[in-house]
């Protein structure tokens, strides 16, 4: 399987984004753009099978197009060919977080019940943690029962970015500013 890759810099930090030949493999935030090769090894490694690796901006131009238009408030949902790779529990809540709409929330709890699964919050919660295509996925829009922002890989301060620009008002959290060039 080949797998390329490249650094996205984007208005909530740097991605690393990689794509197999069947779509998007993985976007996950980095906490700084010097990571990058790092995590790309790590990446390799727990990618199954023989791969090969390469950087190449090429494959993303599509990802890039929309992830402009998501952030500056243009696009609601995204239309990519995705390789999510997991087990079937983690790929039915997964399923579940794309079916969230743009501007809502859902909690651990419901979406446990969604998949048939009520008792299983816990593990939702970890399957949510293990989203490999974060914002394409949005996982940032998984909260807690009570309403309340928990966990996100990039930080509860980005989760909070993100919701904002959907339009969500979360007291006192940092709004997200667009970029200005003056």
């Amino acid at each position: 399987m080949k797998v390329h890759h490249t650094l996205l810099l984007t208005v909530v930090g740097p991605l690393l984004a990689a794509a197999s030949d069947r779509g998007l493999l993985r976007l996950s935030f980095l906490p700084e753009s010097y990571v990058y090769r790092t995590e790309v090894k790590r990446m390799a490694r727990t990618l199954s099978g023989e791969i090969g690796l390469r950087e190449d901006p090429a494959p993303f131009n599509r990802l890039v197009t929309q992830l402009g238009e998501y952030f500056s408030g243009r696009r609601q949902e995204f239309d990519l060919p995705l390789d999510l790779q997991g087990s079937r529990f983690q790929l039915a809540v997964w399923e579940q977080i794309l079916r969230i709409p743009f501007g809502k929330t859902s909690s651990f709890r419901q979406i446990a019940r969604r998949i048939g699964r009520p008792a299983a919050t816990r593990a939702v919660g970890q399957a949510v943690g293990h989203n490999p295509l974060i914002i394409v996925v949005p996982c940032h829009r998984v909260v807690g029962s009570d309403g309340k922002l928990v966990g996100f890989g990039a930080g509860v301060t980005v989760k909070a970015q993100l919701l904002r620009l959907e339009g969500h008002t979360l007291g006192k959290t940092p709004r997200l500013v667009a970029p200005q060039l003056f």
